[in-house]
């Protein structure tokens, strides 16, 4: 059988392909290679991490970090041939991983559901790369089933006060913001008593403390415990209406666990597609 696998380019996005290309070759960070004795050490982790953020700004000054956003958030509005010449020059060039739960777990949620000034606030900063957003939603007893979860969110006048513990929560040692859902009335039937919450990481009361697990895995995938304790979260930070958090975390949760692109990180000639292809055009099929 024949076929095409990859489109050919046309001469403009040739000349879009040749930009991002030279783009590149100018801007890609020194990324740090560990030797094997130093591999997912703390000091390591800390300069990967350094030239990650870096180069995650680099990118969102181009507004070519989510280049399918609006410009008016920060994004190029290109369409989505022009997106994939990004992620394939970027896979080319072996880049250095640069999506964080921000892009993938929180703006989703915000494009949805959140206001005109939180969208402008909030998803330009993510766009431009200025933050990183972790996504906190398991608990010891609410994994699989999320609505059990049982960290409190009290209404308290303009304050949420939120207690309450995450557990097995995937990504930064050190995120700016905490994008979660908590219980804000225990009463109300189940799925209509959560609410979400971007809660600055800085916050009094949260500590956030890495998992001492037997197999840790290389850095951008530890797992992490977060505490709460009577943290007070100005009620600006509630993304979604009160008590409608169930209906904002599955548009989360929707692109979770779906299908999604990923800019960078992991060169294309050892991506599963690409050795999906070799595969079958050495076998003749």
């Amino acid at each position: 059988m024949d076929f095409e696998v990859y489109q050919e380019d046309t001469p403009e996005m040739a000349r879009f392909r040749q930009e991002v290309r030279s783009w590149l070759g100018g801007n890609l960070p020194a990324t740090p290679r560990p030797g094997p004795a130093e591999n997912s050490t703390p000091e390591w982790t800390v300069r990967l991490e350094e030239a990650r953020r870096e180069f995650r700004r680099r990118l969102g000054a181009q507004g070519w970090l989510v280049p399918t956003w609006p410009k008016e958030f920060g994004g190029a509005g290109l369409s989505a041939d022009y997106a994939a010449i990004i992620n394939e020059e970027l896979a080319r060039a072996d880049a250095p991983p640069v999506r964080d739960q921000g892009m993938d777990r929180f703006a989703p949620a915000c494009f949805v559901y959140g206001t005109d000034e939180q969208k402008r606030r909030w998803l330009t900063q993510v766009a431009r790369g200025d933050v990183l957003i972790s996504w906190v939603c398991t608990e010891p007893e609410a994994g699989s089933d999320l609505a059990s979860l049982r960290t409190r969110g009290i209404r308290d006048g303009d304050e949420y006060i939120v207690s309450g513990s995450k557990h097995f929560i995937s990504g930064v040692d050190d995120p700016d913001y905490l994008f979660t859902i908590v219980n804000t009335d225990p009463n109300a039937p189940r799925h209509e008593n959560l609410s979400t919450l971007l809660i600055p990481a800085t916050l009094p009361g949260i500590t956030i403390q890495r998992m001492d697990l037997i197999a840790m895995e290389d850095f951008g995938g530890g797992q992490h415990f977060v505490y709460f304790d009577n943290v007070r979260v100005p009620a600006e930070y509630l993304v979604g209406p009160h008590n409608k958090g169930w209906a904002v975390a599955n548009t989360t949760l929707e692109v979770e666990h779906g299908g999604q692109g990923s800019p960078g990180g992991e060169s294309a000639r050892e991506s599963l597609v690409a050795r999906v292809i070799a595969y079958l055009v050495e076998a003749g099929a």
